[in-house]
């Protein structure tokens, strides 16, 4: 049995995402998305898809929705009154702090983009946003801009709370090299997100497995049963062992699908099988296998196939094409079709 895991019912894949929480505050507030002046389609390319930090991303989503408690924002909601900028002691909101103010425009002349950025005094926040993603950073300083813009913006809000809280007080040239090292710091730092093959290194060379194992399942909607079926070949054509059994309160084709690879990894364990190839037609389980996805049907069968993975020297998911499960096929369908003539079956817990 797994963990308990919290699903998002909203998506597929039981992860949230921000289109479908928002597509769910839309539907509750009974609005359609055209009513939203704000073009939907630029969240992802101007924050949620930024090659940088997720608390960068969070940080830059809060200043396009004027969230973040500059002066102006403070004075709006009675939180402070007759704020200015820590900075020129002019008035304080979120295009003058990170665009207008003197200090910013000293950080912006110093960063080594090409051909400069001038912000345009009558600008917003979103347009002058939109202009640095489309700046280039110089060499060799070895970053891109979409990279490099983000940890400035958060440079020149840390300097000004840095002062304005800790009296501390930051030169634009010390912002402008604080903004480059951190932003070179999180990039080194960044390794490709492997998949739970490559973790374990459970993806053996092919002509040194000795064993490939083929499942399959038939599922009955009306009966919430299914036959499950999975058979071990040797050099993939000479096929050496054969099961085939039927379990209940199965959800969904996919669910069974997962339960036949599952009751194929706990025989192969019993036969002491050490390097095994397994195959399975259903395309979504093993991208959910290789991604670690949270589909909701499959989170403890999931759970239960990366902890039997375990036993083996070397182990591959793959998919295969229906015509190559003929037989397993065959034998899913005999093993629903005895269960669908006698009704009679004992539960499996999933």
């Amino acid at each position: 049995m797994g963990e308990d895991k919290k699903i998002w019912l909203r998506h597929k894949s039981g992860s949230y995402t921000t289109k479908t929480g928002y597509y769910t505050a839309v539907e509750r507030k009974q609005i359609t998305p055209e009513q939203n002046p704000r073009n939907l389609s630029d969240w992802l390319p101007e924050i949620w898809k930024l090659t940088t930090s997720p608390k960068l991303k969070l940080f830059i989503w809060k200043i396009k929705h004027r969230a973040l408690p500059v002066g102006d924002r403070l004075e709006a909601r009675q939180v402070l009154s007759g704020t200015k900028c820590i900075h020129c002691e002019s008035h304080e909101s979120i295009s003058h702090l990170f665009y207008q103010c003197t200090y910013a425009l000293k950080v912006w002349e110093l960063v080594p983009f090409s051909g400069g950025f001038n912000p345009m005094p009558l600008n917003d926040f979103d347009l002058e946003w939109k202009r640095l993603l489309r700046t280039i950073v110089l060499p060799p300083i070895g970053l891109g801009n979409a990279i490099l813009a983000p940890w400035i913006i958060w440079a020149i809000w840390k300097a000004r709370n840095q002062k304005l809280f800790q009296n501390r007080t930051f030169s634009a040239q010390e912002t402008v090299t604080k903004a480059i090292c951190d932003a070179k710091e999180w990039a080194t730092t960044q390794v490709p997100v492997k998949t739970c093959e490559q973790r374990r290194k459970i993806q053996p060379n092919r002509s040194t497995t000795e064993i490939t194992c083929k499942s399959d399942a038939a599922w009955r909607k009306d009966l919430q049963a299914a036959g499950l079926a999975w058979s071990f070949y040797r050099n993939q054509k000479e096929r050496f062992s054969s099961h085939d059994q039927p379990v209940a309160f199965v959800n969904s084709s996919l669910m069974a699908e997962g339960l036949a690879l599952r009751a194929a990894m706990e025989q192969a364990v019993a036969l002491q099988m050490r390097q095994v190839v397994f195959e399975s037609d259903s395309l979504q389980l093993v991208t959910a296998i290789a991604d670690g996805s949270s589909f909701s049907d499959l989170h403890g069968i999931l759970s239960d196939i990366y902890l039997l993975s375990i036993s083996f020297d070397f182990v591959s998911f793959s998919f295969c094409r229906r015509e190559t499960l003929c037989f397993e096929d065959s034998a899913a369908k005999n093993s629903l079709s005895n269960f669908v003539m006698t009704q009679t079956i004992e539960p499996v817990l999933v």
